[in-house]
C-alpha cells in the first residue's frame, strides 16, 4: 500500500492545521517569553504569518489567480506567509514553504523525500544567513536540526515523505528540548525557546496531516481552497492591454488606504480610494500584467472582496481607452522607512522625513505593510529602520521583494528606538545612497542603549529573583538591575552602558512614564553627566511596555 503524499491537496491542508494549531497554543508560546516583560509575541506573530497567508490565497482565488499546480500553489502559499510575515519567525515560516515551492519541479504534482529534505535545508539555510550574529539556542537551531534530521532519512534510502517529515520532527523536538543548555536565559527561566516551539508546531502539523491523524484541530479546508482556478490561473500574461479593477476594502484605516493610493498610482492611473475610515472602494485603471499586483495591494492595506476586473481593450464591447502611466514627478532623493509605535517617537521620526509603520512589541508589522509603505515611497532610493531586533528580518524580506521589482531598497540593521533616531539625525536626503547608507548605519552602531520597565510576573534572573511590579533594568537583552525602586535601577543601566567619549545621553519616556519617572530619570541623568560636558536629553517617547529607553552616543 503507498504511503502518503505531498501534493497540493495535503500542503493546503498543512497551512491550514498549522494555523490551527498555532491558534490553540500561541498565548503558550508567547509565555514561553525569558524577559518578564510584556513584549513576548513569538506565538502570535507566528499564527497572524499563517492567517495572512490564508487571507493571501482566498484573495487571489476569489480574483482568479489561483492555481491547482503543486510548485505554483505553494509558492502563493509561501508568498502569503512572506508578506503576512511578523518577527523573525515569521520569516523563517516563510522560508521553509518557498523551499519547498523551489524544490519542486515546475511539471510534478507530488513532493518527493529528496525534495521535502531540500525544503528544510534551504529554510535553514536561509535563515542562518539573513541574520548577521546568529545564535544557537534558537529556531535557527531547531530548524538547523529539522533539515538535518529529513536529509539523514533521505542518505538512509526512506522513500516515504511522512518518514522524512518523522525524522524532522523527531530532530527538531529533540533539539528545541536542547536550547536550554545553549542559552543561559533559557537555562535561567525554566524554558525552551519560543520560536523554535513553534517550529515544532508547524512540523508536527505536517507530520499530522500526512499521517491523517488530528494535531488539535479538525484540518478542515475551507471551502473557497476547492475552487475551480480562474482564467489566469498559472500563467503570467506579457498583454499591454488595459483592464479596470475594482474591489471593496474593510478592515483598513486612512493611512494604509493613502499608501495604497500612491501604490496604485505606480501602476496605473483613473485610481481612487474613497470612503473611510476602515472601509474603502477601490478603483484603478492598469495594464493586464498588472491587475494581481493591484489586487494584492490592496490585500496588504486590509480585507479584499467583491473583485471585479473588467477589459478595457477594443472587440469586447468596452471603449478602448489610452493607458499612459500617470505622470507625476518623477522619485527624488532619498526616502525613509520607519518602524515605530508611541505618539511621540513617531512625531519625531515623521519630522526627521520619515515613513511611519505602526510597529513594537505584541504589535509587530508584517512584511506587508512594510513592502507596501516601500512602494509608497516617493524617494527614488529608500532606506528601512526595523528598530526593532525581532523585525530585522521582516524588514531585509521587505527590502528583497522590493530589490525583485526594480525598487532600490537598503536596511540599516537598528535594533532600538533611539539607533533609528541617531540613524535619521544624519540623513541626507539629496545625498547619494552609499554615503548616506553609511552614515546612517555608522550611527545607529554609535548608540549603546539600556531599558527601564516592570516585571509583570515573578522570574529568575541573571542578578536574582524579581516580583510582579519591580522594576528591571534591562542593556544589551539581559536583565542588570532588579529594584523595588526606579532610581536604583536607572542608576545601574546609566552606569552598565557609560563609557568613555560619551557625548549625548538621551532617555526615552514611554506611555506609562509620569511626572514622578521623569522627575528621578531627569536627576539620574544630571548626577551621571556631572563635571562632564555631556549634553543631555530626556524625551517624550509614548512607546509601550518599556517606560524609559535610555541611550549614550
Amino acid at each position: 500500500m503507498p504511503g502518503p503524499v505531498l501534493d497540493l491537496v495535503t500542503a493546503r491542508r498543512w497551512a491550514v492545521t498549522a494555523r490551527l494549531s498555532l491558534a490553540a497554543a500561541r498565548e503558550q508560546v508567547d509565555a514561553l517569553n525569558v524577559f518578564p516583560v510584556a513584549d513576548g509575541d513569538t506565538g502570535t506573530n507566528m499564527y497572524l504569518t499563517l492567517d495572512g497567508a490564508l487571507e493571501h490565497v482566498r484573495v487571489r482565488f476569489e480574483s482568479g489567480g489561483g492555481t491547482d499546480r503543486l510548485r505554483e500553489g505553494l509558492a502563493l502559499i509561501a508568498r502569503g506567509m512572506l508578506l503576512a510575515a511578523r518577527g523573525n519567525s515569521g520569516v523563517i515560516l516563510a522560508q521553509l514553504t518557498r523551499g519547498l515551492a523551489d524544490a519542486v519541479a515546475p511539471d510534478v504534482d507530488v513532493a518527493g523525500p529528496r525534495e521535502v529534505a531540500d525544503a528544510f535545508e534551504s529554510a535553514s539555510r536561509s535563515a542562518w544567513e539573513a541574520l548577521a550574529a546568529p545564535v544557537e539556542g534558537t529556531i535557527l537551531t531547531v530548524a538547523r536540526a529539522a533539515a538535518v534530521g529529513a536529509r539523514g532519512a533521505v542518505d538512509e534510502g526512506a522513500q516515504d515523505v511522512l518518514v522524512v517529515v518523522d525524522a524532522a520532527l523527531e530532530a527538531a523536538q529533540q533539539a528545541l528540548a536542547r536550547t536550554p543548555e545553549q542559552l543561559p536565559e533559557l537555562r535561567d527561566a525554566g524554558v525552551v525557546d519560543a520560536g523554535g516551539a513553534g517550529l515544532v508546531l508547524v512540523v508536527e502539523a505536517l507530520h499530522a496531516v500526512l499521517d491523517e491523524r488530528p494535531a488539535g484541530t479538525d484540518g478542515e479546508v475551507p471551502h473557497w481552497w476547492a475552487a475551480t482556478p480562474g482564467p489566469t490561473s498559472g500563467r503570467g500574461t506579457t498583454s499591454e492591454e488595459a483592464v479596470e479593477v475594482m474591489y471593496l476594502l474593510s478592515g483598513s484605516d486612512p493611512e494604509r488606504a493613502e499608501r495604497l493610493r500612491a501604490h496604485l498610482t505606480h501602476l496605473g492611473d483613473s485610481v481612487a480610494v474613497a470612503g473611510g475610515p476602515a472601509e474603502f472602494q477601490v478603483h484603478a485603471h492598469v495594464e493586464e500584467e498588472d491587475t494581481a499586483a493591484a489586487i494584492e495591494a490592496g490585500g496588504l492595506a486590509g480585507v479584499v472582496s467583491e473583485v471585479r476586473q473588467t477589459s478595457l481593450s477594443p472587440g469586447d464591447g468596452t471603449e478602448r481607452r489610452e493607458h499612459p502611466h500617470p505622470v507625476s514627478p518623477l522619485p527624488q532623493g532619498i526616502g525613509v522607512v520607519s518602524c515605530a509605535l508611541g505618539d511621540g517617537v513617531t512625531r519625531l521620526m515623521s519630522d526627521g522625513g520619515a515613513v511611519l509603520v505602526p510597529s513594537g512589541p505584541r504589535r509587530r508589522a508584517p512584511t506587508g505593510e512594510l513592502l507596501a509603505a516601500v512602494r509608497a515611497s516617493t524617494g527614488a532610493s529608500v532606506v528601512v529602520l526595523p528598530n526593532d531586533g525581532d523585525m530585522l528580518m521582516v524588514a531585509r524580506a521587505a527590502a528583497a521583494e522590493a530589490r525583485r521589482e526594480g525598487l532600490e531598497v537598503e536596511v540599516v540593521p537598528t535594533r532600538t528606538l533611539l539607533e533609528g533616531l541617531a540613524a535619521l539625525a544624519v540623513l541626507d536626503p539629496a545625498g547619494r545612497l552609499g554615503p548616506v547608507l553609511d552614515a546612517m548605519t555608522a550611527a545607529a552602531s554609535a548608540v549603546h542603549g539600556g531599558a527601564l520597565t516592570r516585571a509583570d510576573r515573578a522570574a529568575e534572573t541573571p542578578v536574582g529573583p524579581c516580583r510582579p511590579g519591580q522594576w528591571l533594568g534591562i542593556v544589551d537583552h539581559a536583565i542588570v538591575a532588579v529594584e523595588d525602586d526606579l532610581e536604583p535601577a536607572a542608576r545601574c543601566v546609566l552606569d552598565t552602558i557609560w563609557h568613555d567619549g560619551v557625548e549625548l545621553l538621551t532617555a526615552l519616556l514611554g506611555e506609562d512614564a509620569d511626572d514622578e519617572v521623569r522627575d528621578v530619570m531627569a536627576q539620574a541623568l544630571a548626577d551621571r553627566c556631572a563635571g562632564s560636558e555631556v549634553e543631555q536629553s530626556v524625551l517624550d517617547g509614548g512607546q509601550p511596555t518599556y517606560t524609559v529607553l535610555l541611550g549614550v552616543e
